[in-house]
């Protein structure tokens, strides 16, 4: 049965290069080879032939000359197959290593921003959080890379409140002047939110790390 989707590909190959030639050709090509690859090792479990049989539904559709000359659906195409792969063998742990990366350092972001930069800018990426949930949970590319975009924001906030960890007095007395807090209390706030701080820089890196190792999980 793998081997229906083999001939499939084989046949979007060939008709890829009879409509594109240079580098486009080599792109798709190249994905093609090492989509084929894949699959040539890969027995479909029952659970998933659904799924399978629909990419050999897609791929035919895909070979209408009409639609070979559309970059965007070839590509998309060559995505979906790529990603039903981590669903054939199984592995679809990375999705929730992505996911819990992503929360942790959204919510450490959330406490962590407005001490040095004020609520606003955590709250103008309320919307691309949840715009980036939605989307990662469907596996769809376009929520990843909204996902990735709070990496940035959550590395700066973080290496801000390391560095100023060394003067460990500046940030109890800042922190005094907002929070009705005994000293001691301050102390152990300030604490707690430079380590927060530590764990924030190794959640970004994390997301970042498995959104680029994992990204053919997405469609």
């Amino acid at each position: 049965m793998e081997k229906d989707l083999l001939l499939v590909l084989e046949d979007i190959k060939k008709k890829i290069d009879k409509f594109y030639d240079g580098k486009k050709k080599e792109k798709f090509n190249t994905q093609i080879e090492e989509i084929a690859k894949e699959y040539s090792n890969i027995e479909i479990p029952e659970r998933h032939m659904d799924t399978y049989e629909s990419l050999i539904k897609k791929g035919k559709e895909l070979l209408k000359e009409s639609n070979m000359k559309d970059e965007k659906k070839i590509s998309y195409y060559l995505r979906y197959c790529a990603a039903a792969e981590f669903d054939f063998k199984g592995n679809v742990q990375p999705l929730n290593l992505i996911m819990k990366a992503f929360l942790l350092t959204c919510v450490l972001f959330m406490v962590l921003a407005p001490q040095y930069f004020g609520p606003i800018l955590p709250l103008i990426f309320v919307v691309p959080i949840f715009m980036a949930l939605r989307g990662m949970k469907k596996r769809v590319l376009n929520g990843l890379m909204i996902g990735v975009s709070v990496v940035p924001m959550g590395i700066l906030v973080s290496t801000v409140w390391i560095k100023n960890a060394f003067s460990f007095n500046t940030i109890v007395n800042n922190m005094a002047a907002q929070y009705p807090f005994s000293v001691q209390m301050t102390q152990n706030l300030a604490i707690a939110f430079i380590l927060m701080s530590a764990v924030l820089l190794g959640s970004s890196i994390t997301l970042l790390y498995s959104a680029i190792k994992y990204r053919k999980m997405f469609i």
